[in-house]
C-alpha cells in the first residue's frame, strides 16, 4: 500500500512539476485551456452569486485553514492521538503554508486581468485557496473515512462532501477572477501529492515514534491508516 501511494503521489508531483513548467515557458496548451475554462466559468456570474461565492471561498484561505487545523490538532492530541496530530499539524503548515508560499515569486506568476471580483496582492500561481483545500479537507476527510471503520455508506458521503468542498474552492478562485485554471489545477496536483506523500511517511513513521513515545511512558493512541 505505501509503495502504491507514493507512486500515486510521486505522480501528482511530477503533473504539478509539468504544470509550472509549461506556465513558466507559455506553453499554447496553457493558454487554450485557461482561456476555455475562465470563459465557462465567468459567464454565469452574477452580482448576488458572486457575493455568496465570495463568503464562500474563504472555507480554503489562510485564517479558516489556520482555524480549522488547530482545532483538528488540539482534539488529536486530547484523544492522544500524538503522532497523528503532528502529521496533520506538519503537513498543512508546510505544503500550503510555507511551500506555496515560496514557490510563487518564484513562478512570477501575475494574476488574470480578467473579470476580478476579489482583491489578491500575491502572485497567482500555484493557487494557495486549492492547494491548502485539497490538504487540509482531504487529510480531514481521509481521518473521518477511517473512522467510520467498515459503514461504506458512511464512506461514500464523506468522500462525496470533501470532493465537492475542494472542487467549489478551486472552481470559486475562476469565478472570482483571481486565478488561471491552470492556478489551481496545479494547486490541487501539488496538495494531492502532498497528501499521499505524507500519508506514506506517516505510515512509516508511526511505529518507530510510538515505540519512542512508549519508552517515555506515553501511550499514543493514534490510528494505522491501513488497518
Amino acid at each position: 500500500m505505501t509503495k502504491k501511494l507514493l507512486i500515486t503521489g510521486i505522480s501528482f508531483l511530477i503533473l504539478y512539476i509539468f504544470i509550472a513548467v509549461s506556465v513558466m515557458t507559455a506553453s499554447g496548451w496553457v493558454n487554450h485551456l485557461d482561456l476555455y475554462f475562465i470563459e465557462a466559468i465567468q459567464s454565469t456570474v452574477t452580482d448576488s452569486r458572486a457575493a455568496v461565492i465570495l463568503v464562500m471561498t474563504e472555507i480554503g484561505g489562510t485564517e479558516a485553514i489556520v482555524v480549522l487545523t488547530l482545532i483538528v490538532t488540539v482534539s488529536l492530541f486530547i484523544k492522544k492521538m500524538y503522532t497523528a496530530a503532528l502529521w496533520f499539524g506538519l503537513t498543512i503548515s508546510l505544503s500550503p503554508g510555507v511551500l506555496v508560499h515560496l514557490m510563487k515569486p518564484v513562478i512570477g506568476r501575475e494574476r488574470p486581468e480578467f473579470l476580478r471580483l476579489a482583491a489578491e496582492s500575491t502572485y497567482s500561481f500555484p493557487s494557495g485557496h486549492s492547494t491548502a483545500s485539497t490538504v487540509f479537507y482531504g487529510m480531514l476527510g481521509l481521518i473521518l473515512i477511517l473512522s467510520v471503520q467498515k459503514l461504506l455508506w458512511k464512506k461514500i458521503i464523506i468522500a462525496f462532501i470533501t470532493v465537492t468542498i475542494i472542487l467549489f474552492v478551486m472552481a470559486s478562485r475562476i469565478y472570482l477572477g483571481v486565478h488561471f485554471p491552470t492556478d489551481v489545477l496545479a494547486g490541487f496536483s501539488f496538495g494531492a501529492a502532498t497528501v499521499l506523500l505524507s500519508l506514506s511517511l506517516y505510515h512509516l513513521a508511526l511505529p518507530k515514534f510510538s515505540q519512542w513515545l512508549r519508552s517515555k511512558d506515553i501511550t499514543d493512541k493514534s490510528l494505522s491508516l491501513f488497518q
